[in-house]
């Protein structure tokens, strides 16, 4: 078939598209002026939907259309269903990437379809306003801008020979590089810090058409929020779930505070020297060692050999047997299944066959020969196994918490001599004061090794092992286990309700559910305090003298009462007088008390934000026992089943009482991934593969990126599969440049054959023709899959089958089929109104599902359209979801059609051969088809029932059924023989005996220059 081109008349102007065919009236071929003579009979398409939108035309009125006007529009439907998807607030530390762009256009979606399904949406945007890294971002401005000063003030030392005013210069540079921040100073500074980035964050957010209540967004800074935050606390505390306690905690040395798991993420490739080591056994108390003498070890393995100066025990299991190896004039005790492993790390290793069992090494202790001569217990842990290592572990009750649990239930202490930035401290034993303020990730561990070395307590050393190692997430350095004071939530008691309230939440994609119980099984506590001066803090106050903590209700009520009148600040106001926070039976003595300097885990400030959502329930008369959850949805990346998944449903469980019925901070949890480039590879500023969200609404002519435009990046969030991780660039955004570009014209093409139809002009179902009723059965299941689909949150099957639906169903098929039609019919014949009466369903249909993922290009589109098809509303959200009868189902004649095309497909081959390879036919039109197949059979029928419109169907001027062949000359005659499931048809296509029209280029005239019947009929 040939390529042909649709002129469309767009505002006084002509625009050509190759995707809406053919072209009446319009031609360069001989009789042409005739042909203009009817062009301006036809009904070609006309429009005032552009080719494309302006920036101004959408930042100026679209955008606001369909964002604030929809968005607080909706929230007066109180008689609807409500939905809640509850944002997960982002960090307020920097510009937006792609990847934020990715979460907040799927929640978007999420929202736009429940709100055009006919609920009522509530979506409050929320920030993280709290934390180091937000911390740290404010003194880094601050010291760029002394930085700044102390060049400025350089350069006017060195114009000035004036002794006095280089004196007053060298003062001040003096005072800049001297002065130090207080804890409110740091606040003031991180708050300014925060509150600016999150503004800059909310109009990008809503530059992608995202729409909620950004005018009162929330922030884990809010004086409300904080206040709610206390109150929290509080609960748990009266559930007995708040504690303080000396215990190893992971402990950033760059950023000196604690740290939750949640914030580490393992470095594979962490390199260490791990080493095995040697503590002297006194034998004395074991007669199966007795007869060895005095050089009897315990052979450990290690990967940290800085924590050897805070030895404490050694542990082994008193399930596992042990057997004594020898080195030359030496014995190791080492796990019998593990024997074999030790013998191979060194030559010269012989097996004693002496063996023992770790509940007899329990009888004996030992020597650490780095901290002196002191004997230390041997102790039986479950945490000690025979899979790797030697089958006993030092055992450092300040540096790990499995020896942390095994010292405790042995009354030994813990002990961490290391200070907040990684230091060894003078608290170390008297024979490593050499050790003292060097690092014990750097400098500390060599001379720790060295020291063991010298000692002779090395058995064999590896100075390059790789593997596993804990990081903190945002310096990217290695951390440390290190017992400080801490405050915990004790986990243990609220796990099997959390882990039973898990159960009743959905998940998508499945795998997420078996990953956060995972997680959640796994955790005894959660530290939630960190030693920083930005955050929310945790209201404890402790007597001067004995450092002892001071937490009641009494105490909490009164500080959290002070905050919420003096604002959270004045905590950390060194001038607000300490009586303030304390109730009345203690002011007297407030002298004697201090307040606390820690500040809670931000993922405590952000996981207690569902309180928002319980909040609008309850203020919106919504019995929250019956609802069984608070947010409809929650959405995040991956990563946040560690983190805000887990930190929501903790801080929600603990302040449940006993036996109170359990409400879930969710209904369901999404995941998506983390946006790679086009080749697979994480986005990084080294690689140069960053993209930001302007990057691709505006293009970026230097990375080959297109200007997509708002709805552009919309459509690649959409047609990713975002379950997994999702790629971009310049090939792939070219080809969401070309999908929306179709979209834009399929549009186009409907509201410009709207022209002169309303809808008691409209054509009842069983009138239509049979091609017009096949449309809308493909119509009504697209319909379908689309809203199912968008039910399950698959968003790129919706565009999947959107795509195949306009490229294929429309653009290939039904549209070019019935240009004819629309066209060259009589304007008001009931063969066009048939036409016109489908594309109103399409145009309802294609809106309806277009909104939630383009809304710019829909509402545009809305404003376009005609009164009958928008029935006055404002928006698409307006009008809501466009569903069509279930009786628009057809399968019969999907049937029948797929046979009709398999016929077309044959008779197109004809054609093509014709006009590709022999070149004698210059345009379908010009050609006859006759069909012979046996009369009476099925496909007899098939072709009986559709005979007036077969031509049509093949794109041809003639079609006849079991004619005899013209016995005129013919130019060409091509033929073939196709077998149907309804029968066999023998087709032949050749040259048509009539001639032209001239308006319509059909041929069905006999005298040249003369019209067609039909056109006759029209034009006269």
């Amino acid at each position: 078939m040939l390529r042909r081109r649709a002129l469309f008349t767009v505002e006084g102007r002509r625009y050509f598209s190759s995707c809406l065919s053919r072209c009446y009236s319009v031609s360069s071929d001989s009789g042409s002026d005739v042909s203009h003579k009817y062009s301006s009979t036809l009904r070609l398409p006309k429009t005032s939907f552009p080719n494309r939108s302006s920036s101004e035309l959408i930042s100026s009125k679209l955008l606001p259309q369909c964002t604030d006007d929809v968005y607080y529009g909706n929230l007066n439907n109180t008689d609807r269903e409500l939905f809640i998807l509850h944002d997960g607030p982002p960090y307020a530390n920097g510009e937006l990437h792609i990847g934020h762009a990715l979460n907040k256009v799927l929640k978007d979606i999420i929202n736009r379809f429940n709100l055009i399904d006919g609920k009522r949406v509530f979506y409050k945007p929320g920030w993280d306003c709290h934390g180091l890294p937000i911390e740290l971002k404010a003194l880094e401005a601050l010291r760029k801008e002394q930085n700044t000063r102390v060049k400025i003030l350089k350069s006017q030392l060195k114009k000035t020979t004036n002794e006095e005013e280089r004196d007053n210069i060298e003062h001040e540079i003096k005072q800049v590089k001297r002065s130090k921040l207080t804890p409110s100073d740091i606040r003031t500074l991180a708050r300014s810090f925060a509150l600016a980035t999150s503004e800059a964050q909310s109009k990008s957010f809503q530059e992608l058409g995202v729409m909620g209540d950004f005018k009162n967004p929330y922030k884990t800074l809010d004086p409300s929020y904080v206040i709610n935050q206390l109150y929290i606390f509080k609960q748990m505390m009266d559930n007995g779930l708040i504690r303080r306690q000396e215990k190893p905690v992971y402990w950033s040395c760059e950023n000196a505070t604690a740290l939750a798991e949640g914030e580490l993420e393992y470095n594979d490739s962490h390199n260490s020297t791990a080493i095995y080591l040697k503590f002297p056994v006194d034998t004395t108390d074991l007669k199966e060692l007795s007869s060895l003498g005095n050089k009897v070890n315990l052979l450990i393995w290690t990967t940290t050999p800085w924590t050897i100066v805070a030895n404490k025990a050694v542990s082994v299991n008193s399930k596992l047997d042990y057997t004594i190896l020898k080195h030359q004039s030496e014995y190791l005790i080492v796990a019998l299944d593990l024997a074999s492993q030790v013998m191979s790390s060194k030559e010269g290793i012989e097996d004693t066959k002496i063996h023992l069992s770790g509940a007899q090494l329990l009888k004996t202790t030992y020597i650490n020969s780095l901290t002196g001569g002191v004997k230390q217990p041997i102790l039986d842990g479950d945490h000690v196994t025979n899979v790797a290592g030697t089958g006993l572990v030092h055992t450092a009750p300040g540096h790990g918490n499995d020896d942390y649990w095994v010292c405790l239930k042995n009354d030994i202490a813990p002990y961490s001599p290391v200070d907040s930035f990684g230091r060894y401290t003078p608290d170390v034993p008297e024979s490593c004061k050499d050790l003292i303020g060097l690092h014990v990730l750097k400098e500390g561990a060599p001379k720790v090794v060295e020291k063991l070395t010298n000692l002779g307590a090395i058995f064999s050393i590896q100075k390059n092992y790789i593997h596993s190692y804990p990081y903190d997430w945002r310096s990217k350095k290695p951390i440390i286990i290190r017992s400080t004071p801490q405050w915990f939530i004790n986990i243990d008691q609220i796990k099997e309700r959390t882990l039973k309230t898990l159960q009743d939440v959905k998940f998508y994609p499945d795998k997420g559910f078996k990953r956060l119980e995972t997680f959640i099984q796994r955790r005894q506590e959660w530290c939630i305090s960190r030693q920083r001066s930005w955050g929310v803090p945790i209201p404890v106050i402790y007597e001067k003298d004995t450092g002892k903590e001071i937490l009641n209700d009494e105490v909490i009520g009164a500080i959290t009462k002070y905050i919420e009148g003096a604002g959270v600040d004045s905590w950390f106001d060194k001038n607000c007088d300490m009586s303030n926070f304390l109730p009345e039976s203690m002011k007297a003595d407030s002298e004697k008390y201090v307040r606390g300097n820690d500040t809670m885990d931000v993922w405590f400030d952000s996981g207690t934000s569902w309180h928002l959502i319980e909040d609008f329930l309850k203020h919106n008369g919504q019995d929250i026992n019956s609802r069984n959850y608070l947010a409809d949805v929650y959405l995040e990346g991956s990563d946040q089943h560690r983190g805000w998944f887990q930190s929501s449903l903790l801080t929600k469980m603990a302040i449940c009482k006993d036996k109170e019925k359990t409400i879930s901070p969710y209904r369901k949890i999404i995941t998506h991934g983390f946006t790679l480039d086009e080749k697979g590879n994480k986005m990084s500023k080294s690689l140069g593969n960053t993209l930001k969200p302007q990057d691709v609404i505006n293009g970026v002519k230097s990375k080959n990126i297109p200007a997509l435009g708002v709805d552009g990046i919309r459509l690649w969030v959409a047609q990713s599969d975002y379950f997994t991780d999702v790629a971009i660039g310049p090939t792939i955004l070219k080809h969401v440049a070309e999908n929306l570009k179709k979209i834009r014209f399929t549009i186009k093409f409907i509201l410009g054959n709207l022209e002169g139809f309303s809808m008691d002009k409209s054509v009842p179902y069983q009138d239509l023709q049979l091609l017009d009723q096949y449309a809308l059965s493909k119509l009504y299941s697209l319909q379908q899959i689309c809203k199912e689909s968008y039910s399950e949150f698959n968003f790129s099957k919706v565009v999947r089958n959107l795509n195949h639906h306009m490229n294929v169903e429309l653009s290939s098929v039904y549209f070019d089929l019935v240009k004819d039609r629309v066209y060259a019919d009589a304007p008001d014949s009931a063969s066009r109104r048939s036409v016109q009466t489908v594309l109103v369903a399409i145009l309802q249909s294609y809106i309806s599902i277009l909104s939630p993922i383009t809304p710019i290009i829909a509402q545009e589109a809305w404003n376009h359209a005609p009164r009958y098809v928008t029935n006055d509303t404002k928006s698409p959200f307006s009008k809501g979801w466009h569903e069509l009868p279930q009786s628009y189902r057809r399968a019969d004649l999907e049937l029948e059609f797929s046979q009709l095309f398999e016929l077309n497909s044959t008779i197109k081959l004809l054609m093509d051969q014709g006009s590709r390879v022999d070149k004698s036919i210059r345009n379908t039109l010009e050609t006859a088809v006759y069909l012979n197949c046996e009369e009476g059979t099925p496909v007899w029928d098939l072709l009986q029932k559709h005979q007036s419109y077969l031509s049509d169907y093949f794109l041809t001027s003639q079609v006849f059924i079991n004619q005899e062949l013209p016995d005129f000359s013919v130019s060409y005659h091509y033929e073939d023989k196709i077998r149907l499931d309804c029968g066999t048809i023998d087709v032949h296509v050749v040259q048509s005996s009539l001639h032209k029209c001239p308006r319509c280029w059909k041929y069905e005239v006999r005298p040249d220059h003369e019209l067609c019947h039909r056109c006759d009929k029209v034009v006269n």
